[in-house]
This record gives C-alpha cells, sequence and structure tokens, in this order.
C-alpha cells in the first residue's frame, strides 16, 4: 500500500471521528505537530507510532503473502547468490531500524 494512501486514510478517518489532530495526538502519546506532518506526508512514521495512531483510530494492518508468481530461469538471465533475479532486485523493500522504507534501484543493468 502507497504511504499517502495510509496518510489519507489515517487524516480521513480522524475527521470521520470528530478528532480533532490535538486529540488524536494525545490519545495516541504523540505531539499535534508529528500528526500534522504525518498527515501531510512530510514525515515518516515509525511503526510504533503508526500502531497507536491504528488503535486509536480503530483501524488495524493485516499483512499477507503475495500471489506466488512462477519464475523461469534461462541461461541468459541466472539468479544471484541470493536467489534474486536482476528485475526482482528493482522492486526490493527493507526495515531499517522502526521505519519501513521502499527502496528503488532503478534501472539494474543486465
Amino acid at each position: 500500500m502507497d504511504s499517502h494512501i495510509i496518510c489519507s486514510l489515517l487524516s480521513s478517518r480522524r475527521r470521520e471521528l470528530g478528532l480533532s489532530q490535538q486529540d488524536l495526538a494525545q490519545r495516541a502519546g504523540l505531539r499535534r505537530e508529528k500528526v500534522n506532518r504525518i498527515e501531510s506526508q512530510k514525515a515518516d512514521v515509525g511503526l510504533d507510532e503508526l500502531y497507536r495512531l491504528l488503535d486509536v483510530l480503530g483501524l488495524q494492518i493485516s499483512v499477507q503473502r503475495k500471489p506466488a508468481k512462477r519464475i523461469v530461469y534461462s541461461e541468459v538471465s541466472k539468479p544471484d547468490s541470493h536467489g534474486l533475479m536482476p528485475d526482482d532486485i528493482a522492486k526490493a523493500s527493507f526495515v531499517d531500524g522502526s521505519r519501513a522504507r521502499i527502496v528503488d534501484w532503478g534501472k539494474v543493468p543486465k
């Protein structure tokens, strides 16, 4: 899910519940400025902060496996030592500490 969708969802749910940013921040143990920056996509949100916001707003995150796709290896294109194909590297993501980040590696030379 794209981060702007999550930020928009948080903001619209807050308004739906009739909460101000100050109310939400107070209940989640955050500063109002942080809630404002998260909703306006001007700040990263840590997983702990996100879970506190979601809890106050009565929302939850669901994690599930992506549908498996069949990978066909050819002689020309073989996986690296980690089993990644060059095209897979362009879609890589990782978790760095408590921040989830999406990495765009761009075009990978063949």
